[in-house]
């Protein structure tokens, strides 16, 4: 009985100590990204150079008006999600990201990220004692 509270609070103070380290890793990441977008779509693609999005707006307004008028046809919905879809993928195609900072400190980030990350897994999936795991068998 004394052992499973002391693997209980064991497995409290790494839980913390993960998310601690997680939380530390993910502030100082998103402090040092600048996010910002341009208007060039497709970028590494062979840049397309775009006045904006705005024109994906027509087929959209179509599809919807076609949408209204023939309720049970399939094509104004298929023409309504290809055009949601390309909205999407150009408004996250448009996104960029640049770091201020050198590379010790991305390191730094990366390690308490996925490190943080790694042991909170481990202590709330990995090691729930309701799973019926064959390595904690063997150790009773």
């Amino acid at each position: 009985m004394g052992n499973m509270k002391n693997r209980a609070g064991k497995d409290f103070a790494m839980l913390l100590i993960g998310l601690g380290m997680l939380g530390a890793g993910l502030v100082l990441f998103f402090r040092n990204v600048y996010v910002y977008t341009t208007d060039s779509l497709f970028w590494g693609f062979g840049s397309m150079r775009v006045g904006g999005l705005g024109i994906l707006f027509v087929p959209l307004i179509l599809a919807i008006v076609l949408w209204v008028i023939y309720p049970k046809s399939i094509w104004p919905k298929i023409l309504a999600g290809v055009t949601v879809v390309a909205l999407i993928v150009g408004i996250i195609s448009m996104i960029r990201f640049s770091l201020r900072n050198d590379l010790l400190n991305l390191v730094i980030q990366i390690i308490l990220i996925f490190a943080g990350g790694a042991l909170t897994l481990k202590v709330l999936v990995i090691d729930d004692p309701k799973r019926k795991n064959k390595s904690s068998d063997n150790e009773e």
